[in-house]
């Protein structure tokens, strides 16, 4: 299947089979927990190709100000906060890359993601849940009751960053904290009092922790509905990222709806470029 994919990544590249990116709209892409090699490989295709690395501080400014770009720009962000970051900073560095990483707190305070317990094969022996997928769809009581089952059970090696790992991490002057609530949860099965816990809570103790004024959020899992917006704009969050595909069109983009192209952390080289100039998505629009 990787092969394949390949394949046609390298094929939309090659033929163009769609439009290009506009340039005068801002390239937005996210990752994960990209390998060094394939981050390394993302960054200097972009900056091969003339894009400028900007901040989020400088998104924030160019959407207030409806201004559109005079030249390629690209914004990179992270969703999570996994604690191999800190072997991308070599390429972050060498191509002066600002880039925005929102953290959810419980993983750094517990050391791993619900996922992570989600993920183990022996899992479903005791939520008789088959996949991830399958706790994406549960009530958010349900989702906690079975969560702590396993929590219960199972020990994982850590997979997040160490709170003196963020804080490091923090400091180094590319480097943006933003908020990605506190537990992770998909917020569209909350109700609106978990979803302001979620939303509040995650944005003080970041607060705490790195004596900043937090103001940037990404909805975990890109699920948010009319309640997130609204107590998005209640805590005073300026920028509000999405999973939704797309450029950012900065005279007419919801300023808490902002679009990203997503890397494949397992993908491939083509198959990457391709989503990131969003051939892949005309192709094969996601669900």
């Amino acid at each position: 299947m990787s092969l394949i994919k390949e394949i046609i990544g390298a094929t939309l590249m090659g033929l163009r089979l769609v439009s290009r990116p506009d340039d005068n709209k801002i390239l937005s892409v996210y990752f994960h927990n990209p390998s060094v090699n394939l981050f390394h490989q993302m960054i200097s295709w972009l900056h091969k190709k003339g894009y400028r690395f900007i901040s989020i501080r400088e998104l924030d400014e160019l959407i207030v100000q409806k201004q559109a770009p005079s030249k390629r720009l690209a914004f990179i962000s992270f969703d999570d906060g996994n604690k191999e970051y800190p072997d991308l900073l070599p390429t972050i560095e060498k191509f002066k890359v600002p880039v925005t990483v929102f953290v959810p707190t419980n993983p750094v305070v517990e050391g791993n993601y619900w996922w992570d317990y989600a993920g183990k094969k022996e899992q479903s022996n005791f939520t008789g849940l088959p996949t991830v997928e399958s706790f994406k769809v549960l009530p958010v009581q349900e989702f906690d009751l079975k969560l702590d089952v396993l929590k219960q059970h199972l020990k994982l090696e850590r997979s997040c960053m160490t709170l003196s790992e963020l804080k490091v991490l923090a400091k180094n002057p590319y480097i943006t904290i933003g908020a990605h609530t506190v537990s992770h949860p998909i917020l569209k099965n909350c109700d609106a009092a978990r979803q302001s816990k979620e939303l509040e809570e995650g944005q003080s103790l970041l607060n705490e922790w790195l004596q900043q004024n937090t103001v940037y959020l990404a909805y975990p899992n890109g699920d948010y509905n009319d309640t997130t917006l609204e107590l998005a704009d209640k805590y005073g969050y300026r920028l509000g990222f999405t999973t939704k595909p797309g450029q950012i069109n900065t005279a007419t983009v919801s300023r808490l709806e902002i679009p990203r192209y997503s890397v494949n952390d397992e993908g491939g080289y083509y198959e990457n470029l391709a989503k990131i100039n969003g051939y892949w998505q005309r192709l094969f629009p996601p669900n």
